[in-house]
């Protein structure tokens, strides 16, 4: 059986056709379309549980696209991922203000692209067992600011969204100084740290927060893609309550957080 339905908007069709296969491999169904109008006909008809959308396309935008999309109320919550070849320095940051989950920057690589996916879907990582469903708002951990701090801001995009959507206050920064300096002024429940920061590492960060009397005690859980076995020992060691492997599965995340936040 085929899982979430995903469309493709896309005019390039050797990315509609490789990234269509890949999909389905990943066990996704797929529509496609290759310009604006038939983007939004295609998805009022199918409801799509995510879209994968270029930034440009014949008879609009992307971005125009996904706000007709929002606009309609049986579509106005369905996760949008922004594909493009261009600058992402110039066009990110008014990509993700207009309503995107992520922006992905072509050629994208297949397992940044899944990974993207499951975590605007909420999906666990393929072959891992079916998970309680997560508790509600008022369950413990949920309503509680947690800070992420990663220089990558595709995957701030999607975790921050993630955390939201499940009932958790955030704030981000990407790099070590905002970090530190976002901390002191909105008082963090918990940080979710990489390990590698412009201005600093992780395990930097984390021993300036808990020099501070008012941060002393805030867990902080460290996320990054260097090789576990090399590096969890000492971030543990050094006052992590957590390491946690890029790409982060959300559920994964979500129950190391609400660990950390509420310890037996």
């Amino acid at each position: 059986m085929l899982g979430k339905r995903v469309m493709l908007v896309d005019d390039d069709q050797d990315f509609l056709m490789v990234t269509s296969a890949l999909l389905r491999r990943g066990g996704y169904e797929v529509l496609v379309a290759t310009d604006a109008v038939s983007a939004i006909s295609v998805a009022v008809k199918q409801r799509p549980q995510a879209v994968v959308l270029d930034i440009g396309l014949p008879g609009g935008a992307g971005t125009t696209v996904m706000q007709h999309l929002h606009a309609l109320p049986q579509l106005a919550g369905v996760p949008v991922l922004i594909v493009s070849g261009r600058d992402p320095a110039e066009y990110r940051e008014a990509a993700l203000k207009a309503g995107a989950d992520a922006y992905l920057t072509k050629p994208i690589q297949s397992e940044d692209l899944l990974a993207a996916l499951r975590l605007a879907l909420d999906e666990q990582e393929p072959g891992q067992p079916d998970a309680e469903a997560p508790p509600g708002p008022s369950a413990g951990g949920a309503g509680q600011l947690v800070l992420l701090v990663d220089d990558d801001r595709d995957l701030l995009s999607l975790l921050a969204a993630t955390l939201r959507r499940r009932g958790f206050e955030v704030a981000v920064a990407a790099d070590a100084v905002s970090a530190v300096s976002l901390a002191v002024k909105q008082r963090p429940q918990a940080v979710v740290l990489d390990v590698g920061l412009p201005g600093g590492d992780g395990a930097t960060v984390m021993q300036r927060l808990h020099a501070l009397p008012q941060l002393a005690g805030v867990p902080v859980l460290f996320l990054s893609g260097r090789d576990p076995a090399a590096y969890r020992e000492a971030a543990l060691k050094a006052g992590a309550v957590a390491y946690l492997t890029k790409p982060v599965d959300a559920d994964e995340l979500v129950a190391a957080l609400r660990l950390a936040l509420n310890p037996a």
